[in-house]
């Protein structure tokens, strides 16, 4: 069904007093916007004219030298003003405002009538075009009433939000609004709505739960930021009782979703399916600009007292643009022998999926901000011999490259040279690998082509002057801008022949580098941005895995008792670690703890979080940054091959997602966290790299550099660069929706009843003939 409904009168011909005709519609090179001399904004109320903030927005005429051109149309399609009337003094829709409840019964319309004054009062009339801005909630006819429909829940799984009806009549435009609610009850397998205690839980103003520590619910946590695209959270709590019935129930200004289960067994677990999920947060009113939060309510009907109770109340965040993407991180676990460059695409259906099946052992790794490169090292001499002077205490570990363009992630180049803590520039280009040789350029790490593993000799790292009581740089990372290098400055403890840039020792310090890839070469004065002094640390920490905000302004970091999983307990899965995220700007030499990210409610689990690695791109207003944790996830079990499950060793790291602020102060700018579901969960992950899907262009667009063919199917709007999808295509207008008579534009598409509006000057308007 066509949404976009564009109605051409055919055949009337509009002729100017110079002689130039031309037919409605047909595009002409300048443009008129309403009726000559006119500057009124006349808006209706649903009794007829005057008040509400529907109506018609009239421009004054465009001018071309001292000539006004307007278009005189003679035919009013069929209204009741007579053939000659042309453009009326106002144009409105009554109703101006409707809305309309799709609760699974079936299709839901409403009904505009389209309404002229001429002077001598109003008179219903058709519009010449028709259009509705939200062609995702409903359509619209092009007839007298407009009527639009919103779809039947076996038709096609709706979306809730608000939308613009816009009808054009003789160059002026008339607005509605049409408000689309959608409210389901969803029910488990074995109950309906007429189970015992369904409908008490439906009631308002229950008494909370007696049932100890059922609040606040184990996972998710209160005030969580969700993007688009992740998986339905498993939502988990602490239930009394097996065969008691619980009500999940969502809530936002378009959406409301009452899901009813029992639990077949304990813990108690429960999780919205997937496709209600997207279409709930995709209805957030936050997509389309607004602030809407998510309310979510558990509460329980206990089937010995006979009694229904409110358990726990939480409100989130949507964040309005997808994170659909993929994750590429190392699992690695001594105890097992096992270690691996992992990827998998967070959202439903997603599967771990190893990189390296060579048998070799890999390490440490890098993704380039473009998402384009991926370097790991490879713990094995038969594959990936390091060499002098570019070898280590190991005589391994060498790196080697691969294109993860490719779904077979082909390798590029496989070096000899130690690698280490590897950084790649935002396109790939170079790459800063390494440990201190005696080859020229690498005093402390190496600048090298991660295509052929040439080294820059003149790149600037020889002449580094480090800090008094300093001796080694390192953990590199590049800032998505490209123009900056952070690093970790410390103090090797060991053989000088022994150092590298994977385990620091205290002191240590965050500094950054300024880098200019044209040379390509560093400027080689260190500027410091925290070192472990800083009060506000409680302790000297350890400090490691600095990452770059998306604007290239702060880093991001942890302190914990050791650098990393390594420390005087050992390396493997039983060695205890700890560490808290922090974010510093790069002039404040303050560091801010982000509480809200490292606190999860179960006191047991904090002091839990470490290597925080930012996504280089913002995506709904926020950052986001995945990082390793060893807390717990809600009451899912921890495998058994986790000896010590309640304590905090490395055999419990896990990924993990917060939002954060993009502008960076003085206080915590995180919010909770999100597990990612899709990793192993049988395995410790760690050190993860976000690189995130392109849009799927709609038919007609100028197709992003990178995305998939104009085609591809959708299912949601967050799928398409336009924002949305009429699955399975991805469907204009743009992501804004299209502009009225008035508006701002950049191009012709975006105004409504294009081609007949069109845009000119940044402003929409009516084409008028020369």
């Amino acid at each position: 069904m066509n949404h976009l409904l564009r109605k051409v009168v055919g055949g009337v011909v509009a002729c100017l007093s110079l002689g130039a005709c031309a037919k409605q519609g047909a595009g002409n090179p300048y443009f008129q916007s309403a009726a000559p001399d006119s500057s009124v904004t006349v808006s209706n109320d649903d009794s007829g004219l005057g008040g509400g903030e529907s109506g018609i927005t009239m421009l004054p005429p465009i001018e071309n030298g001292d000539a006004t051109f307007v278009v005189p149309l003679t035919n009013d399609e069929g209204g009741s003003a007579g053939s000659d009337a042309g453009a009326p003094n106002s144009l409105v829709f009554v109703p101006a405002t409707a809305t309309v409840t799709i609760d699974g019964t079936g299709p839901q319309t409403a009904s505009f009538s389209l309404q002229a004054d001429f002077g001598n009062g109003p008179v219903m009339v058709t519009a010449q075009y028709v259009e509705f801005d939200r062609p995702d909630l409903a359509s619209v006819t092009d007839t007298e009433p407009v009527v639009a429909t919103a779809p039947a829940m076996a038709s096609a799984t709706p979306y809730g939000g608000s939308g613009v009806v816009h009808a054009i009549y003789h160059g002026v435009e008339a607005k509605a609004t049409l408000n689309v609610q959608v409210h389901l009850s969803q029910y488990a397998t074995g109950l309906t709505g007429a189970s015992p205690g369904v409908a008490m839980l439906g009631g308002t103003n229950l008494p909370a739960d007696p049932a100890p520590s059922i609040s606040p619910i184990l996972y998710p946590y209160d005030g969580t930021v969700w993007p688009l695209g992740l998986t339905s959270p498993l939502t988990m709590w602490n239930g009394p009782s097996a065969t008691d019935v619980y009500r999940l129930h969502y809530a936002e200004k378009y959406y409301a979703v009452d899901y009813y289960t029992t639990l077949a067994q304990l813990p108690a677990q429960a999780r919205l399916d997937q496709t209600t999920w997207d279409r709930l947060t995709n209805s957030n009113d936050s997509v389309y600009g607004g602030t809407d939060p998510i309310t979510f309510t558990l509460s329980r009907w206990d089937s010995t007292a006979k009694m229904a109770y409110a358990s726990a109340t939480e409100t989130w965040t949507v964040a309005p643009e997808s994170l659909r993407g993929s994750i590429y991180y190392w699992t690695a676990s001594k105890t097992t022998n096992v270690g691996q460059i992992v990827k998998f695409n967070p959202g439903p259906g997603a599967t771990p999926v190893p990189l390296n099946t060579t048998g070799a052992c890999a390490g440490c790794h890098a993704v380039n901000a473009q998402g384009t490169v991926l370097v790991a090292d490879i713990d094995d001499t038969a594959v990936a011999p390091s060499v002098a002077p570019y070898d280590n205490w190991s005589g391994t570990r060498a790196w080697l490259s691969f294109d993860i363009t490719q779904a077979t992630t082909p390798l590029i180049y496989k070096s000899n040279k130690f690698g280490a803590d590897p950084a790649l520039t935002p396109d790939g280009k170079y790459l800063v690998f390494g440990g201190p040789t005696t080859a020229a350029g690498s005093m402390y790490l190496s600048l090298g082509d991660p295509t052929t593993g040439d080294v820059v000799a003149n790149s600037g790292l020889d002449s580094i002057t480090l800090d008094p009581a300093y001796s080694n740089l390192e953990m590199p990372a590049f800032s998505p801008d490209g123009t900056k290098l952070a690093l970790i400055e410390s103090q090797w403890a060991g053989s000088i022949n022994q150092r590298d840039n994977v385990l620091p020792s205290m002191p240590e310090a965050i500094v950054y580098l300024a880098f200019d890839e044209t040379k390509p070469s560093f400027t080689p004065t260190l500027n410091k941005i925290v070192d472990t002094t800083s009060p506000a640390f409680s302790a000297a920490p350890g400090l490691a895995y600095p990452s770059f905000t998306p604007d290239s302004s702060a880093v991001a970091f942890h302190a914990g008792t050791a650098s990393t999983g390594c420390n005087s307990s050992g390396c493997d899965d039983n060695a205890l670690d700890d560490g808290n995220l922090f974010i510093a700007t790069l002039g404040s030499g303050t560091p801010v703890r982000l509480a809200k990210a490292c606190d999860p409610p179960d006191p047991a689990d904090l002091n839990s979080s470490v290597e925080p690695t930012f996504n280089p791109v913002v995506r709904g207003g926020y950052s986001w940054a995945v990082f390793t944790s060893m807390r717990k996830w809600g009451n899912q079990p921890w495998p058994a091959t986790i000896t010590n499950p309640t304590m905090l060793v490395n055999g419990r790291r896990r990924l993990w997602l917060t939002a954060v602020d993009t502008t960076i102060g003085a206080t915590d700018p995180s919010h909770p966290a999100i597990y990612l579901e899709g990793q192993d969960f049988t395995t410790p992950n760690m050190r993860a790299f976000y690189t995130l899907n392109k849009c799927i262009p709609s038919p007609g667009m100028t197709a992003p550099a990178g995305s998939p063919p104009v085609g591809t199917a959708c299912v949601n709007g967050f799928d398409c660069c336009s924002g949305f999808c009429q699955a399975p295509t991805c469907i204009e207008p743009n992501q804004l929706a299209c502009v009225g008579l008035g508006g701002a534009c950049t191009q012709p598409g975006d105004c409504c009843n294009s081609p007949y509006v069109t845009c000119i000057d940044m402003i929409c308007a009516v084409p008028i003939a020369h």
